[in-house]
Protein backbone atom coordinates (compact mmCIF):
# COMPACT_ATOMS: atom_id res chain seq x y z
CA UNK A 1 0.00 0.00 0.00
CA UNK A 2 2.61 2.29 0.83
CA UNK A 3 4.30 2.01 -3.00
CA UNK A 4 0.66 2.33 -4.30
CA UNK A 5 0.70 5.51 -1.88
CA UNK A 6 4.42 6.54 -3.55
CA UNK A 7 3.10 6.35 -7.19
CA UNK A 8 0.46 7.83 -6.44
CA UNK A 9 1.70 10.79 -5.12
CA UNK A 10 4.78 10.81 -7.53
CA UNK A 11 1.85 11.00 -10.71
CA UNK A 12 -0.70 13.98 -8.92
CA UNK A 13 2.55 16.16 -8.10
CA UNK A 14 4.09 15.94 -11.86
CA UNK A 15 0.38 16.43 -13.10
CA UNK A 16 0.29 20.00 -10.99
CA UNK A 17 3.61 21.23 -11.94
CA UNK A 18 3.09 20.17 -15.88
CA UNK A 19 -0.01 22.27 -15.26
CA UNK A 20 1.51 24.74 -13.70
CA UNK A 21 4.04 25.16 -16.37
CA UNK A 22 1.40 25.37 -19.03
CA UNK A 23 -0.59 27.96 -17.25
CA UNK A 24 2.58 29.55 -16.93
CA UNK A 25 3.77 29.76 -20.75
CA UNK A 26 0.17 31.21 -21.78
CA UNK A 27 -0.96 34.72 -21.63
CA UNK A 28 -2.22 35.97 -18.40
CA UNK A 29 -5.97 38.25 -19.17
CA UNK A 30 -6.44 38.33 -15.69
CA UNK A 31 -4.48 38.23 -12.31
CA UNK A 32 -5.22 35.19 -10.61
CA UNK A 33 -6.50 35.65 -6.96
CA UNK A 34 -3.79 34.55 -4.91
CA UNK A 35 -4.20 31.04 -2.87
CA UNK A 36 -3.15 32.65 0.27
CA UNK A 37 -6.75 34.37 0.93
CA UNK A 38 -8.59 31.29 0.78
CA UNK A 39 -11.23 31.31 3.21
CA UNK A 40 -9.98 27.97 4.45
CA UNK A 41 -6.09 29.10 5.11
CA UNK A 42 -5.41 29.69 8.32
CA UNK A 43 -5.82 32.87 9.48
CA UNK A 44 -2.30 33.41 12.00
CA UNK A 45 -0.90 34.93 8.49
CA UNK A 46 -3.60 36.38 6.77
CA UNK A 47 -1.13 38.61 4.75
CA UNK A 48 2.23 37.74 4.59
CA UNK A 49 1.38 35.21 1.64
CA UNK A 50 -0.24 38.15 -0.48
CA UNK A 51 2.30 40.67 -0.07
CA UNK A 52 5.36 37.84 -0.77
CA UNK A 53 2.93 36.92 -4.18
CA UNK A 54 2.23 40.68 -5.13
CA UNK A 55 6.25 40.88 -4.70
CA UNK A 56 6.65 38.29 -6.96
CA UNK A 57 4.70 38.83 -9.57
CA UNK A 58 6.57 42.40 -9.94
CA UNK A 59 9.72 40.75 -10.71
CA UNK A 60 8.95 38.13 -12.13
CA UNK A 61 8.99 39.12 -15.89
CA UNK A 62 10.67 42.22 -17.48
CA UNK A 63 8.35 45.13 -19.49
CA UNK A 64 6.19 43.40 -21.83
CA UNK A 65 8.93 42.84 -24.98
CA UNK A 66 11.78 43.96 -23.05
CA UNK A 67 13.10 40.64 -23.28
CA UNK A 68 11.51 39.46 -26.46
CA UNK A 69 13.00 39.74 -29.66
CA UNK A 70 10.82 41.22 -32.38
CA UNK A 71 11.02 39.58 -36.08
CA UNK A 72 10.59 36.07 -37.24
CA UNK A 73 12.71 33.15 -35.61
CA UNK A 74 15.37 31.74 -38.31
CA UNK A 75 16.39 28.33 -37.90
CA UNK A 76 20.06 28.03 -38.21
CA UNK A 77 22.29 24.53 -38.21
CA UNK A 78 25.91 24.47 -37.38
CA UNK A 79 26.57 24.45 -41.20
CA UNK A 80 24.39 27.18 -42.07
CA UNK A 81 26.38 29.24 -39.20
CA UNK A 82 29.33 28.61 -40.45
CA UNK A 83 28.42 29.49 -44.29
CA UNK A 84 27.07 32.61 -43.14
CA UNK A 85 30.11 33.58 -41.49
CA UNK A 86 32.77 33.25 -44.07
CA UNK A 87 30.61 35.68 -45.98
CA UNK A 88 30.34 38.98 -42.98
CA UNK A 89 33.29 41.17 -42.73
CA UNK A 90 35.98 39.53 -40.40
CA UNK A 91 39.59 38.91 -40.84
CA UNK A 92 39.18 35.97 -43.12
CA UNK A 93 38.09 38.32 -45.97
CA UNK A 94 40.90 40.28 -44.87
CA UNK A 95 43.01 37.29 -45.87
CA UNK A 96 41.53 36.51 -49.01
CA UNK A 97 42.34 40.59 -50.18
CA UNK A 98 46.18 39.98 -49.05
CA UNK A 99 45.97 36.43 -51.09
CA UNK A 100 44.81 38.57 -54.15
CA UNK A 101 47.38 41.41 -53.59
CA UNK A 102 50.33 38.60 -53.59
CA UNK A 103 48.77 37.43 -56.92
CA UNK A 104 49.17 40.19 -58.63
CA UNK A 105 53.11 40.52 -56.99
CA UNK A 106 53.06 37.34 -59.50
CA UNK A 107 51.85 39.16 -62.00
CA UNK A 108 54.25 42.14 -61.86
CA UNK A 109 57.19 39.86 -61.67
CA UNK A 110 56.30 37.84 -64.37
CA UNK A 111 55.94 41.02 -66.50
CA UNK A 112 59.42 41.92 -65.75
CA UNK A 113 60.58 39.34 -68.29
CA UNK A 114 58.72 41.70 -70.93
CA UNK A 115 59.88 44.56 -72.92
CA UNK A 116 58.17 47.46 -71.68
CA UNK A 117 56.78 49.44 -74.53
CA UNK A 118 56.64 53.33 -74.11
CA UNK A 119 55.92 56.35 -76.87
CA UNK A 120 58.13 59.66 -76.19
CA UNK A 121 57.38 62.54 -77.27
CA UNK A 122 59.97 65.57 -77.02
CA UNK A 123 59.82 69.10 -78.30
CA UNK A 124 63.36 70.56 -77.60
CA UNK A 125 63.71 74.65 -79.06
CA UNK A 126 66.84 76.61 -78.99
CA UNK A 127 67.58 80.25 -79.72
CA UNK A 128 69.23 81.29 -83.16
CA UNK A 129 72.70 81.84 -83.24
CA UNK A 130 74.23 85.05 -82.68
CA UNK A 131 77.45 84.41 -83.99
CA UNK A 132 77.54 83.53 -87.95
CA UNK A 133 78.30 84.73 -91.50
CA UNK A 134 76.35 87.11 -93.66
CA UNK A 135 75.81 84.20 -96.14
CA UNK A 136 74.84 81.78 -94.05
CA UNK A 137 71.50 80.15 -92.66
CA UNK A 138 69.99 80.74 -89.31
CA UNK A 139 71.76 77.89 -87.51
CA UNK A 140 71.33 76.47 -83.75
CA UNK A 141 73.07 77.77 -80.68
CA UNK A 142 73.65 74.61 -78.52
CA UNK A 143 76.08 71.83 -80.11
CA UNK A 144 73.98 69.45 -78.76
CA UNK A 145 70.87 70.75 -81.11
CA UNK A 146 70.19 68.87 -84.63
CA UNK A 147 67.73 72.35 -85.64
CA UNK A 148 66.03 75.20 -84.05
CA UNK A 149 62.97 73.43 -83.51
CA UNK A 150 63.77 69.86 -82.98
CA UNK A 151 60.85 67.34 -82.63
CA UNK A 152 61.61 63.34 -81.37
CA UNK A 153 58.66 60.74 -81.51
CA UNK A 154 59.92 57.45 -80.72
CA UNK A 155 58.00 53.96 -80.19
CA UNK A 156 60.42 52.27 -77.76
CA UNK A 157 60.92 48.73 -76.17
CA UNK A 158 63.14 48.13 -73.45
CA UNK A 159 63.66 45.67 -71.41
CA UNK A 160 66.27 43.53 -69.16
CA UNK A 161 67.43 39.92 -70.43
CA UNK A 162 67.97 37.93 -67.31
CA UNK A 163 71.82 36.50 -67.20
CA UNK A 164 72.41 37.34 -63.54
CA UNK A 165 68.92 35.23 -62.18
CA UNK A 166 67.97 38.40 -60.45
CA UNK A 167 64.22 38.06 -62.20
CA UNK A 168 63.61 34.58 -62.38
CA UNK A 169 64.65 34.81 -57.97
CA UNK A 170 62.30 37.26 -57.53
CA UNK A 171 59.51 35.44 -59.75
CA UNK A 172 59.64 32.16 -57.62
CA UNK A 173 59.66 34.77 -54.47
CA UNK A 174 56.52 36.17 -55.35
CA UNK A 175 54.79 32.70 -56.32
CA UNK A 176 55.77 31.16 -52.91
CA UNK A 177 54.54 34.76 -50.98
CA UNK A 178 51.24 33.29 -53.08
CA UNK A 179 51.30 30.05 -51.54
CA UNK A 180 51.69 31.54 -47.78
CA UNK A 181 48.76 34.13 -48.48
CA UNK A 182 46.67 31.25 -49.41
CA UNK A 183 47.77 29.06 -46.64
CA UNK A 184 46.64 32.08 -44.37
CA UNK A 185 43.71 32.58 -46.30
CA UNK A 186 42.60 28.78 -45.05
CA UNK A 187 43.96 29.48 -41.28
CA UNK A 188 41.71 32.70 -40.92
CA UNK A 189 38.97 30.96 -42.28
CA UNK A 190 39.25 27.78 -39.89
CA UNK A 191 39.89 30.17 -36.85
CA UNK A 192 36.19 31.69 -37.98
CA UNK A 193 34.64 28.58 -38.39
CA UNK A 194 36.48 27.69 -35.04
CA UNK A 195 34.50 30.37 -33.72
CA UNK A 196 31.57 30.48 -35.25
CA UNK A 197 31.06 26.77 -33.71
CA UNK A 198 31.81 28.17 -30.30
CA UNK A 199 29.41 30.68 -30.60
CA UNK A 200 26.71 28.46 -31.86
CA UNK A 201 27.40 25.82 -29.28
CA UNK A 202 27.51 28.19 -26.45
CA UNK A 203 23.88 29.38 -27.56
CA UNK A 204 22.67 25.90 -27.42
CA UNK A 205 23.81 25.71 -23.81
CA UNK A 206 22.34 28.86 -22.82
CA UNK A 207 19.30 27.54 -24.27
CA UNK A 208 19.37 24.57 -22.32
CA UNK A 209 20.73 26.66 -18.96
CA UNK A 210 17.24 28.76 -19.81
CA UNK A 211 14.52 25.81 -19.92
CA UNK A 212 16.12 24.00 -17.26
CA UNK A 213 16.10 27.49 -15.31
CA UNK A 214 12.49 27.79 -16.63
CA UNK A 215 11.51 23.55 -15.62
CA UNK A 216 13.58 23.76 -11.90
CA UNK A 217 11.25 27.06 -11.49
CA UNK A 218 8.09 25.08 -12.12
CA UNK A 219 9.24 22.40 -9.97
CA UNK A 220 9.62 24.74 -6.98
CA UNK A 221 6.13 26.86 -7.95
CA UNK A 222 4.61 23.44 -7.57
CA UNK A 223 6.30 22.50 -4.45
CA UNK A 224 5.07 25.89 -2.94
CA UNK A 225 1.54 24.60 -3.87
CA UNK A 226 2.47 21.46 -1.96
CA UNK A 227 3.12 23.30 1.24
CA UNK A 228 -0.28 25.40 0.87
CA UNK A 229 -2.34 22.23 0.60
CA UNK A 230 -0.35 20.97 3.43
CA UNK A 231 -1.05 24.43 5.49
CA UNK A 232 -4.60 24.80 4.45
CA UNK A 233 -5.42 21.25 5.52
CA UNK A 234 -3.16 22.24 9.30
CA UNK A 235 -0.86 19.26 8.23
CA UNK A 236 2.26 21.77 8.40
CA UNK A 237 4.53 21.30 11.63
CA UNK A 238 7.44 23.70 10.71
CA UNK A 239 4.79 26.54 11.62
CA UNK A 240 5.36 28.39 8.32
CA UNK A 241 9.29 27.67 7.73
CA UNK A 242 8.63 25.10 4.90
CA UNK A 243 6.85 28.21 3.23
CA UNK A 244 9.28 30.57 3.94
CA UNK A 245 11.74 27.85 2.29
CA UNK A 246 10.19 27.09 -0.46
CA UNK A 247 9.20 30.44 -1.36
CA UNK A 248 13.29 31.47 -0.93
CA UNK A 249 13.80 28.92 -3.46
CA UNK A 250 11.32 30.39 -6.12
CA UNK A 251 12.72 33.33 -6.12
CA UNK A 252 16.13 32.14 -6.18
CA UNK A 253 14.74 29.76 -9.04
CA UNK A 254 13.71 32.94 -11.20
CA UNK A 255 16.65 34.97 -10.37
CA UNK A 256 18.75 31.92 -12.12
CA UNK A 257 16.00 32.34 -14.83
CA UNK A 258 16.47 36.25 -15.82
CA UNK A 259 20.11 35.15 -15.59
CA UNK A 260 19.97 32.45 -18.01
CA UNK A 261 18.08 34.16 -20.30
CA UNK A 262 20.52 37.14 -20.05
CA UNK A 263 23.46 34.54 -20.92
CA UNK A 264 21.04 33.12 -24.06
CA UNK A 265 20.80 36.83 -24.79
CA UNK A 266 24.17 37.62 -24.97
CA UNK A 267 24.87 34.25 -26.59
CA UNK A 268 22.68 35.03 -29.87
CA UNK A 269 23.90 38.27 -30.07
CA UNK A 270 27.60 36.74 -30.19
CA UNK A 271 26.05 34.18 -32.87
CA UNK A 272 24.70 37.48 -34.85
CA UNK A 273 27.59 39.33 -35.49
CA UNK A 274 29.05 36.36 -36.63
CA UNK A 275 26.40 35.30 -39.00
CA UNK A 276 25.08 39.08 -39.62
CA UNK A 277 21.60 38.26 -38.54
CA UNK A 278 19.40 40.82 -37.62
CA UNK A 279 19.50 41.93 -34.32
CA UNK A 280 15.74 42.03 -34.38
CA UNK A 281 15.45 38.19 -35.60
CA UNK A 282 15.51 35.47 -33.04
CA UNK A 283 17.38 32.20 -33.90
CA UNK A 284 16.71 28.93 -33.54
CA UNK A 285 19.23 26.34 -33.02
CA UNK A 286 19.20 22.64 -33.27
CA UNK A 287 18.41 20.40 -30.26
CA UNK A 288 21.35 19.08 -28.33
CA UNK A 289 20.09 15.85 -27.92
CA UNK A 290 20.56 15.05 -32.22
CA UNK A 291 23.16 13.27 -33.32
CA UNK A 292 24.64 11.59 -30.01
CA UNK A 293 28.61 11.25 -30.39
CA UNK A 294 29.56 7.63 -30.53
CA UNK A 295 33.49 6.26 -29.99
CA UNK A 296 34.00 5.39 -33.66
CA UNK A 297 33.24 8.79 -34.79
CA UNK A 298 36.70 9.89 -34.23
CA UNK A 299 39.03 7.11 -33.71
CA UNK A 300 40.52 6.95 -37.11
CA UNK A 301 42.28 10.79 -36.33
CA UNK A 302 46.32 10.18 -36.22
CA UNK A 303 48.91 12.62 -35.53
CA UNK A 304 49.58 12.06 -39.35
CA UNK A 305 46.46 14.50 -40.65
CA UNK A 306 49.10 17.74 -39.09
CA UNK A 307 51.24 17.65 -41.80
CA UNK A 308 48.19 18.78 -44.19
CA UNK A 309 47.28 21.85 -41.65
CA UNK A 310 47.46 25.39 -43.40
CA UNK A 311 50.03 26.41 -40.68
CA UNK A 312 52.72 24.32 -41.54
CA UNK A 313 52.24 24.90 -45.53
CA UNK A 314 52.53 28.91 -44.47
CA UNK A 315 55.40 28.43 -42.77
CA UNK A 316 57.22 26.60 -45.47
CA UNK A 317 55.98 28.72 -48.11
CA UNK A 318 57.62 31.89 -46.31
CA UNK A 319 60.93 29.67 -45.65
CA UNK A 320 61.39 29.53 -49.47
CA UNK A 321 60.19 32.93 -50.21
CA UNK A 322 62.86 33.98 -48.23
CA UNK A 323 65.70 31.61 -49.63
CA UNK A 324 64.69 33.38 -52.91
CA UNK A 325 64.98 36.30 -51.89
CA UNK A 326 68.32 35.81 -50.65
CA UNK A 327 69.08 34.83 -54.68
CA UNK A 328 68.07 37.32 -56.01
CA UNK A 329 70.03 40.03 -53.55
CA UNK A 330 73.06 37.62 -54.03
CA UNK A 331 72.80 38.46 -58.70
CA UNK A 332 72.53 41.74 -57.93
CA UNK A 333 76.36 41.59 -57.43
CA UNK A 334 76.26 39.88 -61.10
CA UNK A 335 76.22 41.95 -64.45
CA UNK A 336 73.17 43.63 -65.29
CA UNK A 337 72.09 43.60 -68.95
CA UNK A 338 69.79 45.93 -70.30
CA UNK A 339 68.50 46.78 -74.22
CA UNK A 340 66.42 49.52 -75.79
CA UNK A 341 65.20 50.10 -78.96
CA UNK A 342 63.46 52.64 -80.66
CA UNK A 343 61.84 53.58 -84.38
CA UNK A 344 60.23 56.81 -85.17
CA UNK A 345 61.64 60.01 -85.81
CA UNK A 346 64.25 62.70 -84.79
CA UNK A 347 63.25 66.06 -87.20
CA UNK A 348 64.13 69.81 -87.32
CA UNK A 349 61.14 69.71 -90.46
CA UNK A 350 58.17 68.02 -90.77
CA UNK A 351 58.77 67.99 -95.00
CA UNK A 352 60.29 65.79 -96.12
CA UNK A 353 59.45 63.73 -92.90
CA UNK A 354 60.75 60.66 -93.70
CA UNK A 355 64.25 62.07 -94.39
CA UNK A 356 64.42 61.70 -90.49
CA UNK A 357 62.50 58.54 -89.66
CA UNK A 358 64.53 55.49 -89.16
CA UNK A 359 65.54 53.27 -85.84
CA UNK A 360 68.20 52.47 -83.37
CA UNK A 361 68.79 49.95 -80.55
CA UNK A 362 70.87 50.32 -77.21
CA UNK A 363 72.48 47.67 -75.48
CA UNK A 364 73.75 47.91 -71.69
CA UNK A 365 76.26 45.96 -69.93
CA UNK A 366 76.45 47.17 -65.92
CA UNK A 367 78.81 45.60 -64.03
CA UNK A 368 78.72 45.85 -60.54
CA UNK A 369 81.82 47.08 -58.54
CA UNK A 370 81.44 48.39 -55.16
CA UNK A 371 78.34 49.05 -53.11
CA UNK A 372 79.70 48.90 -49.57
CA UNK A 373 78.48 45.17 -48.45
CA UNK A 374 74.58 47.01 -49.04
CA UNK A 375 73.96 44.07 -51.37
CA UNK A 376 75.62 41.37 -49.42
CA UNK A 377 74.10 42.75 -45.99
CA UNK A 378 70.32 42.27 -47.67
CA UNK A 379 71.48 38.85 -48.94
CA UNK A 380 72.48 37.56 -44.74
CA UNK A 381 69.46 39.33 -43.67
CA UNK A 382 67.06 36.85 -45.72
CA UNK A 383 69.21 34.05 -44.89
CA UNK A 384 68.65 34.62 -41.50
CA UNK A 385 64.79 34.73 -41.99
CA UNK A 386 64.96 31.58 -43.42
CA UNK A 387 66.63 30.12 -40.56
CA UNK A 388 64.04 32.03 -38.27
CA UNK A 389 61.03 30.11 -40.11
CA UNK A 390 62.80 27.06 -39.69
CA UNK A 391 62.46 27.37 -35.81
CA UNK A 392 59.04 28.65 -36.26
CA UNK A 393 57.90 25.70 -37.78
CA UNK A 394 59.62 23.36 -35.49
CA UNK A 395 57.47 25.28 -32.19
CA UNK A 396 54.39 25.36 -35.10
CA UNK A 397 54.10 21.77 -35.13
CA UNK A 398 54.48 21.14 -31.75
CA UNK A 399 51.86 23.64 -31.00
CA UNK A 400 49.73 21.69 -33.19
CA UNK A 401 50.51 18.60 -31.84
CA UNK A 402 49.14 19.61 -28.49
CA UNK A 403 46.14 20.76 -30.27
CA UNK A 404 45.63 17.37 -31.39
CA UNK A 405 45.89 14.95 -28.48
CA UNK A 406 44.54 18.05 -26.19
CA UNK A 407 41.03 18.28 -28.51
CA UNK A 408 41.45 14.13 -28.82
CA UNK A 409 41.89 13.33 -25.10
CA UNK A 410 38.73 16.13 -24.45
CA UNK A 411 36.44 14.31 -26.79
CA UNK A 412 37.01 10.79 -24.77
CA UNK A 413 36.58 12.29 -21.58
CA UNK A 414 33.34 14.04 -22.79
CA UNK A 415 32.16 10.94 -24.45
CA UNK A 416 33.22 9.32 -20.51
CA UNK A 417 30.99 12.00 -19.16
CA UNK A 418 28.04 11.99 -21.42
CA UNK A 419 27.41 8.31 -20.30
CA UNK A 420 27.84 8.74 -16.84
CA UNK A 421 26.01 12.23 -16.27
CA UNK A 422 23.15 10.72 -18.28
CA UNK A 423 22.77 8.19 -15.63
CA UNK A 424 23.34 10.30 -12.88
CA UNK A 425 20.30 13.03 -14.16
CA UNK A 426 17.88 10.14 -14.73
CA UNK A 427 18.93 9.17 -10.69
CA UNK A 428 18.62 12.73 -9.94
CA UNK A 429 15.37 13.07 -11.35
CA UNK A 430 14.35 9.97 -9.36
CA UNK A 431 15.42 10.51 -6.18
CA UNK A 432 14.03 14.27 -6.50
CA UNK A 433 10.76 12.58 -7.40
CA UNK A 434 11.23 10.25 -4.29
CA UNK A 435 12.10 12.83 -1.75
CA UNK A 436 8.73 14.90 -2.62
CA UNK A 437 6.61 12.03 -2.01
CA UNK A 438 8.78 11.48 1.40
CA UNK A 439 7.94 15.01 1.92
CA UNK A 440 4.04 14.99 1.79
CA UNK A 441 4.36 11.75 3.86
CA UNK A 442 6.21 13.22 6.60
CA UNK A 443 9.35 11.23 6.13
CA UNK A 444 11.55 14.21 4.91
CA UNK A 445 12.72 17.77 5.53
CA UNK A 446 12.29 20.57 3.07
CA UNK A 447 16.05 20.79 3.02
CA UNK A 448 16.24 17.57 1.28
CA UNK A 449 13.77 18.53 -1.13
CA UNK A 450 15.97 21.82 -1.86
CA UNK A 451 18.94 19.73 -1.90
CA UNK A 452 17.50 17.18 -4.38
CA UNK A 453 15.80 20.27 -6.56
CA UNK A 454 19.53 21.47 -6.87
CA UNK A 455 21.03 17.55 -7.32
CA UNK A 456 18.49 17.62 -10.33
CA UNK A 457 19.41 21.18 -11.68
CA UNK A 458 23.60 20.32 -11.36
CA UNK A 459 22.99 16.36 -13.07
CA UNK A 460 21.33 17.92 -15.76
CA UNK A 461 24.04 21.30 -16.97
CA UNK A 462 26.69 18.41 -16.48
CA UNK A 463 24.57 16.34 -18.88
CA UNK A 464 24.29 18.88 -21.36
CA UNK A 465 27.66 20.47 -20.94
CA UNK A 466 29.73 17.16 -21.98
CA UNK A 467 27.55 16.84 -25.05
CA UNK A 468 29.17 20.38 -25.93
CA UNK A 469 32.49 19.55 -24.60
CA UNK A 470 32.40 16.59 -26.81
CA UNK A 471 31.03 18.37 -30.17
CA UNK A 472 33.32 21.52 -29.97
CA UNK A 473 36.49 19.28 -29.47
CA UNK A 474 35.49 16.99 -32.49
CA UNK A 475 35.31 19.50 -34.30
CA UNK A 476 39.18 21.19 -33.40
CA UNK A 477 40.13 17.74 -34.95
CA UNK A 478 38.43 18.40 -38.28
CA UNK A 479 41.15 19.42 -40.87
CA UNK A 480 39.09 21.20 -43.65
CA UNK A 481 37.24 22.85 -41.10
CA UNK A 482 34.85 25.17 -42.79
CA UNK A 483 35.36 23.68 -46.38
Amino acid sequence: MRKVFIHASCTIFLLTCFSFQLSAQQPTTTSPQPSATSPQQPQARPRQTPDANQDSRQVEKPPAGFDQTQGEARSLTIDEAIALALKQASAYQTSQLDESIAAEDVKQARAAFFPQFTVPLTYFGTTPSRYRLEDEPVTFSYVSSSAIHETIALLQASGEIDISGRLRAQLKQSRYLLEAARAGTQIARRALALNTIDAYYNLMLARQRKRLAEETLSLAEGFVKVVEGKQQRGEDESEGTDMLRARSQVSARRDELEQARAGEAAAMDLVRVLTGVNFTTAIDVSRISQDLPTTGDFLSYSEEVLKSRPELAQVDAQQRAAQQEARAERATRFPQFAYTVNGGFDAGDFSPLTRYSGGSATVSLTIPIFDFGASKSRETQARLRAKSLDVQREMTLRLLQQEFYTARSAALTALTRIRETEAGAEGAQKNMMLIFARYRTKNATITDVVDAQAAYAEARMAYFQAIIDYRTARFRLEQNLGQ
